[in-house]
């Protein structure tokens, strides 16, 4: 079992092993600044052509299951130009890594698969392309072209142990993933003969993984990485080649749980760090300041999250090293200035906290946060809470799989929102 599910574990049963300060070993071999990388990247290619729904409102999606969903959640066309539009259908084919919901949670559409222990699904992202979807679940990459109706496997994204990949949308046929504290590192690439993925060579070495990775909104082959001993990386030749920018982020011996950018504003980074709490740069990474409000002493900053939905709003989850009670420690904190300062909003009292719950900002709405909680352990399965700051309400959905590692929202109707499901045995 790696750390990440040690952890879900843990906050189930309080377990001291998986506690919040405890230090994680890393290789503190400094990766040089201004270093790139050549391109000693791999290709495998896939034959189904991505769907271009512009030109018809009826593509059907292939599966590797039986059946296939026509016009079923595809691109319709207004004035000329494609948009997306809900799926209509009542049973996801070809997979049981992804589903859909229309109420949060408290309903999932039903799939024609089930995925078997143990898989993980970290990666769920929509594209610029209405109706194209890809998904990272358990070393493999799946592609939808009807709004995740339905799904096929188009090739393998594996190595470095990694478990799954999580993928950032690029443009319209286009997305990265990477391997979670891992050094792997994939370009995904669609046209209309099929899928393409790209192996890319990583600009991290040794025991130093991937953290955190972002792509410019107008440029799908600009794209930034943060590595986990807090260094900032850019590439414009879509992963190419890579170069280090500014300064490390992590003082010599230290960790960074997860590297963040704005969505808007790639030079405006974030790094939640082990005791060093939560450090920022609006230059990226020329100069970095501690962001406080994570309590009196030191914490473990273990995830973050940037809003789209409005400027300068972040969200994190971390440990406060200074809380002598265990059981209080844990919160989720808000910042309304860019990660400058952070307030706690949800103690550990009024949802199930651990050291990581992957955090999902609405899109559209800043108030409201989706977080989650999910463990094997009794066959729990997993709590997707919904946290509305205007009420200070959190709701629950429950359901019966083991972890919800990735939500994806419907572009233009964040209503519909798609979940990537893990299975532990």
């Amino acid at each position: 079992m790696d750390l990440r599910r040690c952890l879900l574990s843990c906050a189930l049963l309080t377990v001291a092993a998986c506690s919040g300060d405890d230090a994680a070993a890393v290789d503190t071999d400094a990766t040089s600044a201004g270093a790139s990388t050549s391109d000693t990247s791999s290709s495998t290619t896939a034959s189904t052509g991505v769907a271009d729904t512009s030109s018809t409102t009826d593509a059907t999606g292939s599966t590797t299951g039986e059946g296939s969903s026509t016009g079923e959640g595809t691109g319709s066309t207004t004035g000329g130009d494609p948009v997306w539009t809900a799926p209509t259908c009542e049973l996801v084919l070809g997979t049981g890594a992804v589903t859909f919901t229309f109420d949060e949670g408290a309903t999932l559409t039903p799939m024609d698969q089930q995925i078997e222990p143990v898989t993980y699904t970290f990666g769920v992202a929509a594209l610029g392309l209405p109706g194209a979807m890809l998904a990272g679940t358990g070393g493999r990459i799946l592609a939808s072209a009807d709004a995740g109706c339905s799904w096929e496997d188009i090739g393998a994204a594996n190595g470095e142990d990694t478990a799954a990949v999580i993928l950032r949308a690029a443009g319209e046929r286009r997305a990265y993933g990477f391997g979670d504290n891992r050094r792997l590192l994939v370009r995904v690439d669609g046209d209309d003969d099929g899928w393409t993925i790209t192996t890319l060579d990583s600009p991290t070495d040794g025991d130093n993984g991937i953290v955190g990775l972002a792509v410019d909104p107008d440029a799908p082959d600009h794209v930034r990485l943060g590595d986990s001993l807090g260094q900032l990386w850019d590439s414009t030749d879509a992963g190419a080649t890579w170069g280090a920018l500014g300064l490390p982020a992590v003082d010599p011996g230290g960790l960074a749980y997860r590297a963040v950018f704005d969505p808007q504003d790639l030079e405006h980074a974030l790094f939640g760090l082990m005791v060093e709490g939560v450090r920022v740069t609006t230059d990226a990474g020329d100069e970095w300041a501690d962001a406080n409000g994570f309590g009196a002493g030191n914490a473990n900053g273990f995830n973050l999250a940037v809003s789209p939905a409005q400027p300068g709003l972040v969200w994190a989850e971390a440990y406060d090293l200074a809380e002598p009670d265990e059981a209080a420690a844990r919160h989720i904190y808000r910042s309304e200035d860019g990660g400058a300062s952070f307030t706690a909003v949800v103690d550990s009292d009024e949802a199930t906290l651990y050291n990581g719950n992957p955090l999902f900002p609405h899109p559209t709405d800043p108030d409201v946060l989706y977080f989650v909680f999910g463990s094997n352990y009794a066959g729990y399965g997993t709590d997707v809470h919904r946290y509305d700051h205007a009420t200070g309400e959190i709701t629950i959905t429950h359901n019966m799989w083991h972890d919800v590692a990735a939500i994806e929202f419907l572009p233009g109707d964040p209503g519909v929102m798609y979940f990537g499901l893990s299975i532990e045995p």
